[in-house]
């Protein structure tokens, strides 16, 4: 995965090497969250049942979300309205404070893991939330479909 350093609207530097992510603004955040789970502007704006534009504006900078819009990215992306508004970098402050046990728990059993056995954990995680995404796109795929479903009507109601 590439990671950038972004200033403004200019991308500075590309990198490798570390998990450093510097973005000033939403528009910036937004890309990297959408390309972090692998969508396409069209698929992420079909999630949240938006125009196909929608999300292109977004990170353009033509436009700008509603509060109650930004409540949903942020709710689907699974961070903060603070980190997706580029106030800071946490992602989502209080799920340790959520749930603190079953956090601290896998905290330190990745903590006890090796280099390759830590990669591998990583690994799953990503396997497990593109899963999830997946699944959840298709239900919301077939959402769309029930709701657009005409009743049957027999050759009887033609009559």
């Amino acid at each position: 995965m590439d990671y950038y350093f972004i200033a403004g609207n200019l991308k500075i530097k590309n990198i490798k090497e570390t998990n450093e992510v510097v973005i000033l603004e939403f528009k910036e955040r937004l890309k990297f969250l959408r390309k972090e789970r692998k969508l396409t502007q069209s698929a992420l704006g079909s999630i949240l049942n938006y125009g196909y534009t929608a999300i292109s504006n977004y990170e353009s900078g033509r436009n700008e979300p509603s509060i109650t819009d930004l409540k949903k990215i942020a709710e689907f992306f699974d961070v903060s309205m603070d980190y997706l508004l580029c106030v800071n970098d946490v992602r989502n402050p209080y799920v340790e404070r959520d749930y603190p046990e079953r956090f601290n728990e896998i905290k330190n059993i990745y903590t006890m893991l090796d280099t390759e056995k830590r990669t591998l954990m990583e690994e799953f995680m990503r396997y497990l939330l593109e899963k999830q995404i997946k699944t959840l796109s298709n239900a919301k795929q077939q959402l769309r479909v029930a709701q657009n479903t005409v009743p049957y009507k027999s050759k009887d109601d033609n009559k």
